[in-house]
């Protein structure tokens, strides 16, 4: 009795969190419409992020409801909890320590592969085992944030995005086809995600917060691709389209091929740790 009042409190809290979060992000919208250029508008992006952080933990709670309510018997173990937490461990040094640029793509777009712990987590745990790693690489690069974390936040919405979507389809369908068909869609959808966040938020904070040139980007892209005539007004539409729809695909190819490549051995690895046994099969 005391452990369902406890999930519906918490269930009442993801849904007053959820509804505060939409409520902050129309606040910003609609504060955001009558300023004129050089107006100050970093109270608009900071009510951008407290909300959709309030967005993320209102479902979360809700997930995690949906989750007891389904299958309470997948509780994770202090051990499970443990290899987790090793896991986003992992996820941070490879985000500031394995990233590169390649010279067809614009230079501060940059491959790096911080999603596979993430995503095998997803794969072995469920994808709000996954979400909790891409959290805790979102906490821990906020602090060193040059955007007023507004590039911290597009990443944590992205990655969101690309382990919920390739995890819930794996749970379902735990095969070498499902998981293809889960990467795929995340894939997809987080591309989609990627190119919005960029046109709507990403670019316009770091001119507007960072204080980088916009001049510069036009002539860095113009640069680029030579082929093309960038400027100021077609600048979005370039940069979307060739720079950063490509980009993403090619990087999700490249990280979904390594996380196939390590999964099995990884699962082995973890069942034998958290159960103290070898893994029967690992899918």
């Amino acid at each position: 009795m005391e452990e369902k009042k406890k999930n519906i409190a918490e269930l009442t809290i993801g849904i007053v969190t959820f509804i505060l979060g939409v409520a902050a992000c129309i606040i910003a919208y609609i504060l955001k419409l009558p300023l004129k250029k050089g107006d100050p508008d970093w109270y608009i992006y900071l009510l951008f992020i407290s909300g959709s952080i309030l967005l993320f933990i209102g479902l979360c709670l809700g997930y995690r409801f949906y989750q007891i309510r389904k299958d309470a018997k997948n509780k994770l173990n202090v051990r499970q909890m443990t290899l987790i937490a090793f896991q986003s461990a992992i996820t941070i040094v490879l985000y500031y320590f394995a990233k590169f640029n390649l010279p067809f793509f614009p230079s501060w777009l940059d491959i790096q592969v911080s999603e596979i712990p993430a995503l095998i987590t997803s794969f072995i745990y469920g994808p709000s085992a996954g979400a909790l790693v891409i959290l805790i690489r979102f906490l821990v690069k906020l602090p060193a944030t040059i955007t007023a974390g507004v590039g911290e936040l597009a990443d944590l919405v992205i990655g969101l995005t690309l382990i919920f979507i390739s995890g819930i389809i794996y749970k379902r369908h735990r095969t070498l086809k499902g998981a293809l068909i889960g990467m795929g869609s995340g894939m997809i959808c987080a591309t989609i995600v990627a190119c919005v966040m960029n046109w709507l938020v990403l670019i316009p904070a770091y001119v507007s917060i960072a204080h980088f040139p916009f001049d510069g980007l036009v002539k860095g892209l113009d640069a680029l691709y030579p082929s093309i005539t960038v400027t100021g007004d077609n600048f979005m539409v370039c940069y979307v389209f060739i720079g950063v729809l490509p980009f993403n695909l090619f990087r999700y190819v490249f990280v979904f091929g390594l996380t196939l490549a390590l999964y099995k051995r990884t699962h082995i690895v973890f069942d034998k740790i958290a159960y103290g046994r070898k893994s029967l099969k690992a899918n």
